[in-house]
């Protein structure tokens, strides 16, 4: 499971980069919306990595959807929209991952919930 946690930390890592350096060659002039783009892409990636495409999939949609608008404005030269698509991508993302983690949490708080009255019950049977 460590394993799989790093393997897809570096996969994230190297994805971001990769959309970094495609960022620079498409938008050399403008720095700030490669660096927007590439914290964008970053926090999509962590939803990914959180479940959220799982356990939240409108969310995560519609991050992914904002992604690539903001990737479409940069390579049509539109930065205002780049950035603000891709600040909102993450904000998307960051909600996403959110809703994931929460829905886990409520997934294993009913689990011990349940355990919790199976031992209530066990101990009202023992004399």
């Amino acid at each position: 499971m460590h394993l799989k946690r790093i393997v897809a930390t570096v996969l994230g890592a190297l994805s971001a980069v990769i959309v970094a350096l495609s960022a620079v060659g498409c938008s050399s002039h403008n720095p700030l919306v490669s660096a927007k783009l590439a914290q964008a892409e970053r926090a999509v990636d962590e939803a990914q990595q959180a479940g959220a495409a799982v356990r939240a999939p409108v969310e995560f949609k519609n991050a992914r959807d904002k992604l690539m608008a903001a990737q479409t404005a940069m390579e049509k030269g539109r930065h205002e929209r780049a950035i603000r698509s891709a600040e909102q991508a993450g904000i998307d993302a960051e909600y996403a991952r959110a809703r994931a983690a929460n829905q886990r949490v409520n997934a294993m708080a009913g689990e011990m919930n349940q355990s919790l009255e199976a031992l209530r019950q066990e101990l009202e049977r023992t004399p």
